[in-house]
């Protein structure tokens, strides 16, 4: 009788918590098309508060025959990205949502303003303090959400507001988000590093 093969388990790769988000960027799709995707000059937010990234696909529609699964289709990919942040200036909410603004600064907003879909890149810092980078590639703000409160004698709330973006796939490639661990390179890879932030980060040829 041969003897029992012992089975082999690949070991598992590092798994840390994130527990930080800072270095949210956007920059402007300038063109997306079949023959490529291009972008404007990475413009810095600051005061990045949470970030959270929520599917809203369906299930997949799934045919049956001969008793099996027999097709999938698989819809788009979309995303509801929610940024909260201290606060965002009026010259930001112009940019995001294209809304006009005057001579001194002030912005009026129309309903026939038409937002332009951004780049939104950030970054998370794991519990090994280790670095996570993200880039949702194609994202269109849909709706800017503010507060005000009154103080409450010597009690301040503070009120933060947030933005949701639609992310969807580009029509270059297909892809819509990219993310790298500065912790999690295969061997002859290079590690991200926060310059990732400065340009759309792109997949790395093998």
């Amino acid at each position: 009788m041969p003897d029992p093969v012992t089975p082999t388990v690949t070991a598992a790769p590092v798994a840390k918590s994130t527990i930080g988000v800072k270095d949210l960027r956007i920059a402007k799709v300038l063109t997306d098309t079949t023959e490529g995707t291009t972008y404007d000059t990475v413009q810095k937010l600051a005061g990045a508060i949470e970030i959270g990234i929520t599917s809203n696909n369906a299930d997949p529609d799934v045919q049956y025959a001969d008793d099996i699964e027999y097709d999938v289709l698989y819809p788009d990919p979309e995303l509801t990205v929610t940024v909260k942040l201290a606060d965002i200036p009026l010259e930001i909410q112009a940019m995001l949502r294209g809304h006009e603004t005057d001579a001194n600064g002030a912005i009026v907003k129309k309903a026939t303003d038409r937002p332009d879909y951004y780049a939104v890149g950030f970054a998370s810092e794991k519990s090994n303090h280790q670095m996570r980078y993200v880039w949702l590639y194609k994202c269109r703000a849909k709706f800017i959400n503010e507060n005000y409160g009154t103080k409450q004698g010597s009690t301040i709330n503070r009120q933060e507001p947030s933005v949701e973006f639609a992310a969807i796939k580009r029509t270059s490639d297909e892809a819509y988000q990219y993310m790298a661990d500065e912790d999690s390179v295969p061997t002859g890879g290079t590690a991200p590093t926060d310059a990732i932030l400065d340009t759309v980060a792109e997949k790395s040829p093998k």
